[in-house]
């Protein structure tokens, strides 16, 4: 699709216009798609994941290189904890357990599971159970003594980097972008007159 104004004769632009108005144009294009672009990731992550909005936004950091007219969305993060997947606790199962005198009795212990993917539904955590807002698990499952880890599920960069998240958002970019410029030249030229 051809659009009055150009994005890849930028520099004609630049002959033709004030060059500050084109690189304003320009800017301002990159700005408004970044924020789409961002925004198309976040629905196709929560489109496959039980992931909230917030805890994207958290990870996401927005790199501008000011020399080139580029743009980087960074997703950075470590492994959520699966308690952010929606956990429940299960039927509650009798347990040996350690005091920490060492004598040994018997105890009920809940198990936990989680919604992570939408497409697989909820899954136990095998050796898990949920307290204090967070799912546990032993390092041993046959050794009462070892101590408690709390379990992590995926990480948002991992979650972005589906191929078909990135695809999907390339394709969005390489369609706004120029949309976006043409029509930013058009509202800054006009107001110019």
């Amino acid at each position: 699709m051809r659009y009055q104004y150009d994005i890849n004769e930028l520099q004609a632009l630049k002959n033709r216009y004030d060059p500050k108005t084109v690189e304003k144009a320009f800017q301002q294009s990159l700005d408004r798609t970044q924020r789409k672009a961002a925004t198309h990731i976040s629905k196709a992550v929560r489109d496959d994941y039980h992931v909230s909005v917030a805890d994207i936004k958290k990870r996401l950091k927005i790199q501008r290189a000011r020399r080139d007219a580029s743009r980087s969305l960074l997703y950075t993060g470590r492994k959520l904890p699966l308690d952010n997947f929606k956990p429940k606790t299960t039927r509650a199962r009798v347990v040996m357990a350690t005091s920490k005198r060492g004598t040994k009795f018997k105890t009920r212990r809940r198990g936990a599971s989680v919604q992570v993917r939408k497409d697989t539904g909820r899954q136990v955590v095998k050796g898990g159970w949920f307290a204090k807002g967070r799912i546990w698990r032993r390092a041993d499952k046959d050794d009462n003594a070892s101590k408690p880890t709390m379990q992590f599920g995926p990480s948002i960069p991992g979650m972005v980097a589906h191929h078909s998240v990135i695809d999907s958002a390339q394709d969005m970019v390489r369609e706004d972008l120029p949309r976006q410029f043409s029509g930013r030249m058009d509202y800054l030229l006009g107001q110019r007159k």
